[in-house]
């Protein structure tokens, strides 16, 4: 997947959030995506149950038959919002969804590119955002339009409004009653 040609990054552009969280029993887990435009307004749903510790395949399934595939442009994943013992390759969903992906953490070695990074378009740089340093991954786009990316999709904190509401709804479907979040 080369880098995608996103000519300007429009205030409506529609995101994909990708959260996974337990139950606490067993290997399952829910895995739940949210699509959003910018980061106003809430376009739809995806959910998908997975085994881990690679829940890739089973992302890469919800998002693409789902009826929300054609209109989105990007997928975001969080480390914090995938649970530990689960784990979600960029580098493969952004080739099996022909999306790019652009992957957050708080530390600067998680997302490991597997494959070629040339190739796939691989870039790593850093972005603070709310007095919060950021480690982004991103997978086929160039640091300056995933940087505009992020700040559109972004409302109000450093968390994107997509992969915010994905954590609330996979807790919620896990038990988890945390407030204020």
């Amino acid at each position: 997947m080369k880098t995608a040609r996103i000519r300007q990054v429009k205030k409506e552009i529609r995101v994909l959030g990708i959260a996974a969280r337990s139950p606490g029993r067993g290997r399952r887990l829910n895995v739940v995506g949210v699509v959003y435009r910018g980061g106003r307004w809430l376009d739809g749903v995806l959910r998908t149950a997975a085994t881990g510790p690679d829940i890739t395949d089973a992302a890469l399934e919800m998002i693409t038959t789902s009826s929300h595939h054609p209109q989105i442009r990007v997928l975001l994943l969080h480390d914090n919002l995938i649970e530990e013992r689960a784990y979600v390759d960029p580098c493969k969903l952004a080739t099996g969804t022909s999306r790019p992906v652009i992957a957050l953490s708080a530390a600067e070695d998680w997302a490991s590119t597997k494959g070629d990074r040339e190739a796939l378009g691989v870039q790593r740089f850093h972005l603070e955002q709310e007095g919060t340093i950021l480690h982004v991954l991103s997978v086929g786009l160039s640091s300056r339009v995933a940087t505009r990316i992020l700040k559109v999709s972004t409302w109000r904190g450093a968390m994107p409004e997509a992969l915010r509401v994905a954590d609330l709804i996979a807790r919620a479907l896990t038990g988890g009653h945390d407030q204020n979040v």
